[in-house]
């Protein structure tokens, strides 16, 4: 049975000069291999489908019987790589913190430990009676990040 770790390296692998990124693969006890990928522009189906073909070709399974899941992370999925963290700058995610609850907003940038996040918050304006909505930067270093996604609106 190859390990997760055989497997990220072989699907990095294929994924060289292209815009596809791994975001992560796991291996169950059950000997069932799922691997998620993305891209700036989006997967879809039939890149899944390449993927999957070109990695099951990799493997044998006349050495061994394996379930192979190839699939997009997808919106909503926690973000695990720097790559997703680059996909959605400019969008809407929300940031769960390891202490102070949460918070949401506009990713506007990603620098490897932190992100700064454009929020907007009620808040108290000089000569005016009521709370007004407004726009602030934060940064949030990712050490202090339990998990952060982006968030879908309709």
């Amino acid at each position: 049975m190859k390990t997760a770790e055989e497997i990220k390296t072989i699907v990095r692998t294929l994924l060289e000069n292209s815009d596809l990124f791994l975001v992560n693969a796991t291996v169950s006890g059950e000997n069932k291999i799922e691997v998620l990928i993305d891209s700036p522009a989006g997967v879809n189906i039939t890149t899944c489908m390449e993927i999957s073909r070109q990695l099951e070709e990799q493997l044998d399974r006349n050495t061994e019987d394996f379930e192979l899941t190839v699939a997009s992370a997808g919106i909503g999925y926690p973000f695990l790589v720097e790559g997703q963290y680059r996909k959605n700058i400019g969008n809407a995610v929300e940031v769960r913190l390891k202490e102070q609850g949460s918070l949401s907003g506009i990713l506007k940038a990603f620098n490897g430990d932190h992100i700064l996040l454009e929020c907007e918050e009620k808040k108290t304006v000089e000569g005016k009676k009521k709370k007004e909505v407004v726009k602030t930067e934060k940064t949030v270093y990712l050490s202090d990040i339990k998990q952060i996604k982006d968030i879908v609106t309709f």
